[in-house]
Order: structure tokens, then sequence, then C-alpha cells
């Protein structure tokens, strides 16, 4: 920060002291009221510079170069349009002080903006020689449908969750079941089985039942969550640009309930 300080007031001291046997290229017939304003002129350059304002600042600069031409001046301008982002620009100016011939016994800051403009102009040559990144590719969905307009996989975990319950409970029901006819084989006597068994044959008479139910509801709805899965119901439309309210979606809506001795799976289309 001290260093840059530094330079500005090098620069400020260099142009009010400069004459016209100082000056690389000083206009033909300068008039001292000239030189004057070109001071005044790059004192406020200087003071829009450090505000960060530089367009302002390249246009001051510019004008108090036509005054009384400096390349301390020009290294200004360079320095402008490079943080404006104008590379190009800013490369023919730094150019152009390395340029330029510099007169017998030049100032110390005239000889300071050449070292400077050197080091910044190969700054500048490097970046606008750096490949410009690749923009990243839209990836478009694979089925042709836009992102958003699909529909929630949520009734498809639903239908399988469903589904393993009724796959479990029919299982497990099952075993019972068979468990129980089993040791009932065991205890009769061919055909003939005792009165006391009779509850333990119905018991698993209901259970069989169950299990078969639960296998029933179990695959439907394991078939029924591979469909959503693919169909992907109730997806929200996107409005179209002239803000219509969107329509609805054609699809089929899948309902599955469960009741005692009944399954009910409906589709809607």
């Amino acid at each position: 920060m001290l260093s840059t300080c530094l330079r500005r007031c090098a620069f400020a001291v260099t142009l009010l002291a400069a004459s016209p046997a100082l000056a690389a290229k000083p206009p033909e017939g300068a008039s001292a009221e000239a030189q004057q304003l070109a001071r005044t002129k790059a004192h406020e350059g200087l003071k829009l510079y450090g505000a960060d304002r530089w367009q302002e600042a390249f246009e001051v600069f510019k004008e108090a170069d036509g005054l009384y031409h400096a390349p301390t001046l020009v290294l200004y301008m360079a320095r402008c349009q490079r943080k404006l982002g104008r590379l190009e620009e800013a490369r023919g100016l730094y150019e152009q002080v390395l340029a330029e011939p510099l007169p017998e016994d030049p100032p110390a800051a005239f000889l300071d903006a050449r070292r400077d403009a050197e080091t910044e102009l190969a700054a500048v040559r490097a970046a606008l020689e750096a490949p410009a990144a690749p923009a990243p590719a839209s990836r478009a969905p694979a089925s042709g449908v836009a992102e958003g307009e699909r529909g929630s996989l949520l009734p498809a975990g639903l239908a399988f969750g469903l589904g393993a319950v009724g796959i479990g409970v029919g299982a497990a029901t099952g075993l019972v079941s068979l468990s129980k006819v089993s040791d009932i084989e065991s205890r009769c006597d061919g055909k003939r089985c005792p009165p006391e068994l009779k509850g333990d044959a119905d018991a698993a008479t209901t259970l069989g039942h169950v299990s078969t139910v639960s296998f029933i509801v179990g695959a439907a709805s394991a078939a029924a969550g591979v469909v959503l899965l693919v169909v992907r119901p109730d997806g929200d439309a996107a409005p179209d640009a002239a803000g219509a309210a969107p329509q609805a979606k054609r699809g089929v809506v899948w309902r599955a309930g469960v009741g005692l001795g009944r399954i009910e799976i409906q589709g809607t289309f």
C-alpha cells in the first residue's frame, strides 16, 4: 500500500515538474496554461483511479494526455482499461509506453512507467492467450421429459412397502398355519381326530386364509409399485410462457386398499 502511494506521488511530482524538454512527445506549441490544466487533470484522474472509478479516470487521463503528453499518463490509461476488463485496449496502451522513445536523462517516473508497463503487459498477454473455459453442456433428461415434470417416487415407494409387508405377513402366517396342520396330523389317527383339536384346526384354516390374502396383496402391491415407478403420476406441469395454468397431465393414478376379505386396486387413466 505504501509503495503504491509513493509511486502515485512520484507520478504527480514528475508531471508537476515536467517541462516540454522532459515530455516524450510534447504537443507542438503547448502553452503554460495547457500544462497547468494537464497537471490538474492528472490529479483528478488519480483521485478517480484510487476510488475505483476507472472509466471516469480513463477519460480524465486521456484528456490530460491530449493537453500535455507523458508516458505516465498512458500507463494509467492502460491500467484503467485493464481494470475494466478491456485487455486488448490495455495491451495496446502498454505497448505504446514501451515503444515510445524517452528523452535524454528522463525522470525516474518515466523509467518506472516503462518498467511497470513491461511487467503488466506480460500479465495481460498471458490472460489473453489463456484458453477460455468450455461452457458446461446442458444435460437433457434421457426420457425426453423435462426435469420438474416427472411425478414423485413416493407412491411407488408406498406400493413397494405395502408389497413387502404383505409378502412378509403371508410368509409368517403360512408357516404358522403349516406348523399347526402338521401338529394336528401328528395327533390324529388317520382321518379321525380328537374333538379337542377342532379349535386348532379352525385357527390353522384362518391362518391359511390370512396367508393367502397377504400374498395376493403383496404381489399386487409390488406390481403396482413397478407401474408407479415407471409412470410417476401426479407430476406438476410447468406453466407456459404466457402464464396460463398448466393442463392436467395424462397418466395413471393408482389406488390400493385392503379390507377384511377384500383387495381393491383401481387404475384411472
